[in-house]
């Protein structure tokens, strides 16, 4: 199919990765969960080098204990929005501090994104051309992973706005492609939301 008018097609080196990581934490104790030990090291390391050689650059989004972070990435930024108010939020400002039209968003407690996992979404999008492209995983869409256009921002912000801060309802609300991953494993898109997933200290 041609390209939406007026939006560029995503190409690696104009896609930006960005990790959800400004939740509360309120399943693991309050923690900073991208932080949490995973095979001895923060889970956000695997996540940074899945997304890190799929993308041209990686983003994350973080709204405590910054300086933990440091050690990791540069490319911090937190929530424009006080209170915690979820994915959305961190998606919005994401817009303000990556130079690409396109990102991929991922949560920061899944060490198991497929290698191939923008690649498919580009592909979803080639299918059927719309500014936001979601993950199918064969039984149920996993709106926290998604490739988004620059143009969602005021969307996002609206949907903040007026207090509708589901990322599944929001995903609905608008135009947007499922990308199938009903043939990867079960695990590849399963979140890590109890302490007893973590590394035992």
């Amino acid at each position: 199919m041609s390209e939406q008018k007026g939006i560029q097609i995503p190409l690696s080196e104009n896609i930006t990765g960005v990790i959800i990581a400004g939740g509360q934490g309120s399943r693991v104790g309050y923690q900073q969960k991208a932080l949490l030990p995973y095979h001895g090291e923060p889970i956000l390391k695997p996540i940074l080098n899945l997304l890190s050689a799929q993308v041209c650059d990686v983003w994350v989004n973080a709204n405590a204990e910054l300086e933990r972070y440091e050690s990791y990435s540069k490319s911090l930024f937190s929530d424009e929005y006080q209170g915690f108010l979820g994915p959305l939020a961190g998606m919005h400002a994401a817009w303000q501090y990556i130079k690409t039209d396109w990102a991929v968003f991922v949560p920061c407690d899944n060490p198991n994104i497929p290698n191939d996992f923008v690649d498919r979404l580009v592909s979803a999008y080639q299918e059927q051309p719309n500014p936001i492209v979601a993950v199918f995983d064969g039984e149920r869409l996993q709106p926290l992973y998604l490739m988004m256009h620059r143009s969602m921002r005021h969307s996002l912000g609206k949907a903040i706005d007026i207090g509708h801060l589901s990322v599944n309802r929001w995903v609905k609300e608008n135009a947007f492609t499922q990308a199938s991953f009903a043939d990867c494993c079960p695990h590849a898109f399963k979140n890590m939301n109890t302490l007893e997933s973590f590394d035992k200290s």
